[in-house]
């Protein structure tokens, strides 16, 4: 009506509000895209000539790497799917499952051990991925590894287990998973240490408390203490 003012937001003010209307922002590299998660831009970028597997300048990570460490699981899917190098190591021996392990990205881990990954290859120090996620305490991504059968007593250059790793950093809950599956807190590495050590102990029993017998916790806590005395 005249002289009725438009009550409805202005053609700039509907044009800001709608993300539709945003200008598309193009990414300048295959790992800008994959961090982002933009599928689309990946398949493009690479149609433009960009190797699957072509390593960035900082870091060394390929494609997969960034697409595990972000979690962009589609980025992921699509570039396995295409052959991309699940075995590639960083200049730290980090294969792709090792980037998702200290990340905790469980669906991607869970990608990767669907497409073959090797859960046993060892970095610089000899770590796996399951020594990783017990270190970052990912529990739920430790899980997903134990149950795709891989071995939770393998040792890094120190005869660490992943054991070692969880009750070093307190990582109670991976440290309970683990005894769940199997794992030894009386596991020692080459210098006779124990998980953890004296300052852990209380931690430790606690979390074993619900499945350990309390003559058996006694047990092993005189026998830790006469270990590190003698």
């Amino acid at each position: 009506m005249p002289g009725v003012a438009n009550s409805g937001p202005s053609t700039s003010s509907r044009e800001t509000a709608n993300p539709c209307s945003r200008k598309k922002v193009h990414f300048g590299s295959i790992h800008d895209a994959v961090r982002a998660g933009d599928v689309k831009q990946l398949s493009e970028i690479v149609v433009r000539g960009a190797s699957i597997n072509e390593l960035d300048v900082l870091h060394k990570f390929t494609p997969l790497h960034w697409a595990a460490h972000s979690g962009s699981l589609e980025c992921l899917h699509w570039l396995l799917w295409h052959g991309a190098d699940i075995t590639h190591v960083t200049t730290r021996g980090w294969t792709a499952s090792h980037i998702a392990a200290i990340r905790g990205q469980d669906a991607c881990v869970q990608a990767l051990i669907m497409n073959g990954a090797n859960l046993t290859a060892q970095d610089d120090r000899g770590c796996t991925p399951l020594h990783l996620a017990a270190t970052h305490g990912h529990s739920f991504t430790l899980q997903i590894m134990l149950r795709s059968g891989v071995d939770p007593s393998v040792t890094d250059k120190r005869e660490w287990r992943p054991v070692h790793y969880a009750a070093f950093h307190g990582r109670l809950g991976c440290l309970q998973l683990l005894v769940k599956w199997g794992c030894s807190i009386e596991d020692v590495d080459y210098n006779g240490n124990l998980p953890g050590g004296s300052h852990l102990l209380l931690s430790i029993m606690a979390t074993l408390r619900p499945l350990v017998k309390p003559r058996i916790i006694k047990k092993r806590t005189k026998k830790f203490f006469r270990h590190q005395t003698d």
